[in-house]
């Protein structure tokens, strides 16, 4: 069956920047081969699985040298570093490692030069150098395992999908992805080696990290008619927001491209408008991730939501953009959390029958702009499930992620309609 979705979806911020790695088309294939595809796509996400973990602690690792002068692989906040004048010029001096290896046309060394990049400070998450990293990795094994081009494509595919198992708990979320944006036809053949990867992935993760949800904070309270208007007003702002930030990365990608034509060394401004940032602003630099759960708690104060709504949102963009990264997972839940908390706060004291909880708003937020970005709008719903494991987040959830969704597609549509006119 055609992938109908991909029409839409192509035009969306890219989760990664995999976007020279054309769809996979896998039609008609015998079941024995199907099998074959699916073994080796078992190995590739095994093998993704750890690569995942060591990336994470490799970027830990970097940023714990680069900004406190020790080896820590645990995650640890830049926000305290004594680095001063130095936090400019360290996101410079990892982009300047990505910008030199990212002539070579190999995803694995591109994945190596993103993690130095994201341990230099520069902020995308975990998941934009270990997706990379699962893809070329599955392709590798493709051409090992004497597939022809689709079927490495395909394995490209399923590595890359399968880094949401391990990362983040989440193997519906990957196969969902895989049939939303990167499968040109549905057919068991294309399907059955992707859902094998992410179940893979998955059980590797439940191994190592137990059964603990990605996204664990207080019980969650019954929904209202009430409380979901207030959700709702919160994911349209979020939504245009999210329409905003393709737009803006596609525009800074465009300006980036002129500009390398003469010089690939312009890139290095983005990571040199990160340093800036981030020396005003230190919470900005680097994955993020300690944030999350304090924005699920509502553990922060103004200044650190503007500074994560804002200041990281204009430094990943820029940098995000102008290296054609992809968005990720880990920003766009942050930024997305942050900037909904920051809506629904005023929203709730302006109108305090509302009864808003703080923890669906983040979540609200979330989803909204990771759906109004990727245009992947299944798996940002399931994605955010399989993050909470609570049932009391499905109604926000799914209304965000559409509401956020159909936003992105109107503007599309209205943009045709104009150009047509």
């Amino acid at each position: 069956m055609i992938n109908k979705l991909y029409a839409i979806t192509k035009n969306g911020l890219p989760v990664v920047p995999a976007a020279a790695y054309e769809p996979a088309d896998v039609p008609g294939k015998k079941a024995s081969r199907t099998l074959y595809l699916s073994v080796a796509a078992i190995v590739v996400a095994a093998g993704g699985a750890v690569a995942a973990w060591g990336i994470n602690v490799i970027i830990h690792a970097i940023a714990s040298l680069v900004y406190y002068g020790e080896i820590d692989t645990a995650y640890r906040g830049i926000e305290n570093t004594e680095r001063e004048l130095w936090i400019i010029g360290i996101p410079v001096a990892g982009a300047l490692f990505l910008v030199a290896i990212a002539r070579y046309t190999s995803f694995l060394l591109r994945a190596l030069g993103l993690t130095v990049a994201i341990g230099a400070g520069n902020p995308l998450g975990v998941e934009n150098a270990a997706m990379l990293f699962n893809g070329g990795l599955g392709a590798w094994i493709g051409k090992l395992f004497g597939c022809t081009s689709d079927e490495c494509r395909l394995l490209f595919t399923a590595g890359m999908c399968s880094t949401l198992g391990s990362l983040f708990g989440a193997p519906v979320a990957a196969v969902l992805l895989a049939l939303e944006v990167f499968l040109a036809e549905w057919t068991l053949a294309s399907i059955l080696p992707v859902a094998a990867a992410a179940a893979t992935a998955a059980a590797g993760s439940y191994l190592y990290r137990g059964t603990t949800p990605v996204l664990s904070f207080t019980a969650l309270p019954a929904m209202s008619a009430k409380a979901m208007i207030g959700y709702m007003i919160v994911a349209v702002i979020v939504g245009l927001w999210a329409r905003l930030s393709t737009a803006l990365y596609h525009l800074i990608g465009k300006w980036f491209g002129m500009l390398t034509k003469y010089n690939a060394w312009y890139l290095l401004l983005a990571a040199l408008l990160t340093g800036i940032i981030g020396y005003i602003f230190p919470r900005i630099l680097g994955t993020g991730e300690g944030y999350v759960r304090d924005l699920l708690e509502a553990h922060v104060t103004l200044a650190i939501l503007f500074t994560l709504a804002f200041m990281k949102w204009i430094a990943w963009i820029f940098f995000s953009g102008a290296n054609k990264t992809g968005g990720g997972i880990i920003p766009l839940l942050i930024i997305g959390g942050a900037l909904g908390l920051l809506i629904g706060a005023p929203l709730q004291m302006a109108f305090p029958s509302l009864m808003i909880n703080a923890g669906i708003v983040v979540l609200v937020g979330m989803g909204a702009m990771l759906a109004g970005t990727s245009r992947a709008v299944l798996t940002a719903i399931i994605l955010l499930l399989e993050m909470t494991h609570d049932i009391n987040a499905a109604l926000p959830a799914i209304l965000a992620c559409i509401l956020a969704y159909g936003i992105a597609v109107f503007k599309r549509k209205q943009q045709q309609e104009l150009t047509r006119a």
